[in-house]
């Protein structure tokens, strides 16, 4: 496609300006932009790695439409592609906020397609299959994401996850599932923690600048990181109420069972132990008689169903409360098995309990006084 100007030498618009700034962004990153056949609009290329391109565009900016839009790519993509495919979509304008749209509603609904997305101002972001690097901000504009060294969120889902990488290693093993390798650059920390390089590297920046970082890459001045990455975690999060099928004897017991049953599952158990069950499970509880907390990665009544559960109507009582992991990469990466139960983990109650109205301040004061405190904040107090 060849871009067109209208007499008066403006900027070209529509797919062929967009075409240009995804060649122009893939080619700064050492990949090269092909032109294909329907369905396949495009192909990218590196060396012997070649991946076709679902393309869609999006006449207006529209939440609702650019979502569609891409789901639509990953859908055909998936019917007409053998093997990896890259979903990309565009539109005139994309703001800092429907950027964040895009890539949180990928990472619900697709958490492994690769996929990106561009705009006539020359915006262009890709992720997966090693594009991370593939991307360009709109000229003559204030970049609307975060700068190189500064991560957009610092506690983001991934981020949560690698700073449990860096955190948890000087916890024990039974209370948090963490690599236990050295971590001395962003290089190694993507290695261990599993993620992109500048994913890890934007958070390794950032921890170093702020001060959290010495030479070595251990954190220091934990206190003050503590303080603000518990704050950041008290968003709300989705919770049901939920009633045991068969009550009898027992109830507890058998939804541990059944919980147990799920370790196998594939990508990890799909629900776990929460808030103050799992801290009775760690053995750090301090609180009798708080209510049973489920965590699930989606509210599936299947899910409840194999453990033994129903939804109760809102506003009835019910027997625990179920919530959706608002972060389920930091949260089931790290959990634990407490006697085969899959829990959350020591860093994550203390988290998640900080902000509970039921005694929720006093336990998250035990655990940072037996455990937290001693192991990662040289005995200081609580943040």
């Amino acid at each position: 496609m060849k871009p067109s100007s209208d007499k008066q030498g403006r900027e070209p618009r529509g797919p062929a300006v967009l075409e240009r700034h995804l060649s122009a962004a893939l080619k700064a990153a050492g990949w090269s932009l092909r032109p294909g056949d329907e369905p396949v609009q495009f192909w990218i290329a590196k060396g012997a790695k070649r991946y076709p391109v679902l393309f869609r565009l999006a006449r207006d900016a529209r939440r609702t439409v650019i979502h569609a839009l891409l789901a639509d790519a990953i859908l055909r993509g998936r019917v007409s592609s053998r093997g990896k495919f890259v979903a990309v979509v565009g539109a005139p304008a994309i703001s800092a906020a429907m950027a964040r749209s895009l890539e949180q509603y990928a990472a619900e609904v697709a958490p492994d397609q690769p996929f990106g997305y561009v705009d006539e101002r020359g915006l262009a972001q890709f992720y997966g299959l090693g594009l991370e690097a593939a991307r360009r901000e709109p000229s003559g504009r204030a970049p609307h994401r975060a700068a190189p060294g500064r991560p957009r969120d610092l506690f983001s889902d991934l981020n949560q996850w690698l700073l449990k990488v860096l955190v948890g290693r000087q916890l024990a093993p039974e209370m948090i599932s963490v690599p236990r390798e050295s971590v001395r650059s962003a290089a190694e920390l993507a290695v261990v923690g599993r993620a992109s390089v500048p994913a890890a590297w934007r958070l390794f920046s950032a921890l170093k600048n702020g001060g959290h970082l010495d030479d070595s890459g251990n954190l220091s001045l934990v206190r003050d990181l503590m303080a603000r990455w518990r704050a950041a975690a008290q968003r709300p999060q989705r919770r049901v109420g939920a009633k045991f099928i068969l009550p009898g004897r027992a109830p507890v017991e058998r939804l541990h069972e059944a919980l147990g049953a799920l370790r196998n599952e594939a990508g990890g158990p799909p629900a776990c132990l929460g808030l103050f069950a799992a801290c009775d499970a760690l053995g750090v509880g301090h609180v009798r008689g708080a209510p049973l907390h489920l965590y699930v990665r989606h509210l599936a009544p299947e899910l409840l169903e194999r453990l033994g559960l129903a939804f109760v109507d809102e506003g009835q009582p019910g027997d625990l409360l179920v919530q959706v992991a608002r972060w389920p990469e930091s949260l089931f990466r790290a959990a634990v098995y407490a006697k085969g139960v899959p829990v959350a983990d020591v860093l994550q109650c203390w988290l998640d309990v900080s902000n509970e109205p039921a005694r929720g301040a006093e336990q998250a004061a035990f655990i940072w006084r037996r455990v937290l405190g001693p192991a990662i904040a040289h005995g200081e107090p609580e943040p």
